[in-house]
């Protein structure tokens, strides 16, 4: 398997978290044309409110800026260590479809327990992903 293999998981994580940043954006923009929203709001975020979706919508985007860089590390440590494995890419890639699926989740139907569950399986993968990486290290084969 090619070391960069690895990294396309991460690629595609970057594009679905572009995806939502511009989404937020022209969800903004369109709230204030319609004027659901001052544009003063976004001056310091306690000018007014914004409806609860621009709301929801921003603090999922958000997430994406708080577990993710755990995911961007632990793919870019396992390939400069070159400890890609067909299982850490397996890994990687379990890891952004259930981000993709909290995200579905999370603007869609928003039920909370199985956004739950999917954001804890997220997790194990990426506990899964740094504990393949912190085996290959100690592998005595290195």
């Amino acid at each position: 398997m090619a070391p960069t293999a690895i990294l396309y998981p991460g690629v595609a994580m970057f594009f679905l978290t572009l995806g939502l940043m511009l989404f937020l954006g022209y969800s903004r923009y369109t709230a204030i044309q319609n004027r659901s929203v001052s544009i003063k709001y976004y001056r310091t975020f306690n000018e007014g409110s914004q409806p609860d979706r621009l709301h929801l919508l921003g603090r999922h985007v958000q997430n994406h800026f708080e577990i993710p860089p755990l995911f961007y590390a632990g793919i870019l440590f396992t390939f400069v260590s070159d400890a890609v494995t067909p299982f850490s890419v397996a890994l990687a890639w379990l890891f952004f479809l259930t981000r993709c699926a909290h995200s579905f989740i999370h603007l869609g139907a928003n039920n909370v327990s199985v956004r739950f569950f999917t954001f804890g399986a997220s997790l194990l993968l990426l506990a899964g992903l740094w504990g393949s990486l912190l085996v290959s290290l100690l592998s005595p084969a290195r």
